[in-house]
């Protein structure tokens, strides 16, 4: 019989941690391997809440433990949630969208994997790019609404799924400020995944200190950090660099870490830094769903030029609200 702590790793098989859904009910307890020891981390109907996934990625923890006797039937629930959730955003967007569900839910599992990695691999790299590729020939073909980029984002506020929220954003931006060509659709959508990739490593114990020294030099150099490691994998290019480098420059100067001005930043960059702000703001407000957008559209109503590029931010709102004015979010998932 497993207990809450057992050194016996006969009595376990580890389980992908990308796989296991963020603030959904578990199928069984669930273990974390600290040394020799296995030591129980969640109860059978427990909850994996935001904060955790984002500590296990910044330990850079990939996977969790399962009694042997109960792998099988925790697996299969796992898939079983995941079609769920499929099946549930199918239906607010419609069957003739089911292929773009189905890629954004592989894409979220190999974004957990490339966040969760100590050094990223190219193997994740290249199952990603393909993904992305295949995402973005899917939206030019379908060409959906915007209110379908709504509808799929994420409600989970891990850095995993925000980089996807701010990475779909960033495609309907880009798109609607005439951005066309497949590759430079592509370079947009991983630089906005791996925007925040530097901020995902910062310690916990530095991240829960948010008024800190130490704090504050952790997020002004995330960009740099993040840009650092990143350029380790020879698949990253410099196009999705520059985009991890700058997401958080300001048109007017004011932003870091270097403090560029106008066109000196690079225009794929602009477009994260918007899509970043939007999310936020709508995350920061998510208890009310109802206005969270309408608060996240006066965010950026009220920028007149300071931060974002003032030629590129018009487009950009008429795009927002079209897709996010008048949109509600009847789903909600179970939180902790």
């Amino acid at each position: 019989m497993v207990d809450n702590v057992s050194q016996n790793p006969e009595e376990f098989l580890s389980t992908p941690l990308s796989k296991v859904p963020c603030n959904s009910e578990l199928s069984a307890d669930v273990y974390v391997k600290i040394g020799d020891k296995f030591i129980k981390f969640k109860e059978k109907g427990d909850l994996i809440p935001e904060e955790k996934y984002n500590y296990f990625i910044s330990m850079n923890v990939k996977e969790l433990f399962v009694a042997k006797n109960e792998i099988e039937a925790f697996q299969e629930a796992v898939e079983e949630q995941k079609k769920e959730e499929i099946e549930a955003i199918v239906e607010e967007v419609g069957e003739e969208n089911r292929p773009i569900v189905e890629l954004q839910a592989d894409i979220k599992e190999s974004v957990y994997e490339a966040f969760m990695d100590e050094e990223l691999s190219s193997e994740t790299v290249d199952i990603l790019k393909n993904q992305v590729t295949e995402f973005i020939n899917i939206i030019k073909d379908k060409n959906p609404s915007a209110d379908i980029f709504a509808k799929i984002s994420s409600m989970n506020n891990t850095i995993a799924e925000h980089s996807m929220n701010v990475a779909n954003l960033s495609l309907l931006f880009g798109m609607s400020t005439g951005q066309t060509h497949t590759l430079v659709l592509e370079n947009l959508y991983m630089g906005a995944l791996f925007h925040d990739y530097g901020k995902a490593k910062i310690p916990t114990a530095v991240m829960e200190k948010p008024k800190s020294v130490a704090y504050a030099k952790a997020i002004t150099e995330h960009p740099l950090l993040g840009v650092d490691m990143l350029k380790k994998n020879p698949q990253i290019n410099k196009q999705v660099l520059s985009i991890v480098a700058e997401h958080h420059e300001q048109f007017a100067g004011v932003g870091f870490p270097k403090g560029m001005t106008g066109d000196a930043i690079y225009g794929l960059s602009k477009i994260v830094s918007i899509a970043n702000i939007f999310d936020n703001v709508c995350m920061e407000n998510r208890r009310n769903k109802a206005t969270m957008y309408k608060t996240a559209i006066k965010v950026l109503e009220y920028d007149k030029g300071k931060q974002f590029d003032p030629e590129l931010l018009p487009r950009i709102l008429d795009a927002i609200k079209l897709g996010y004015g008048n949109y509600h979010r009847d789903r909600a998932k179970k939180a902790e």
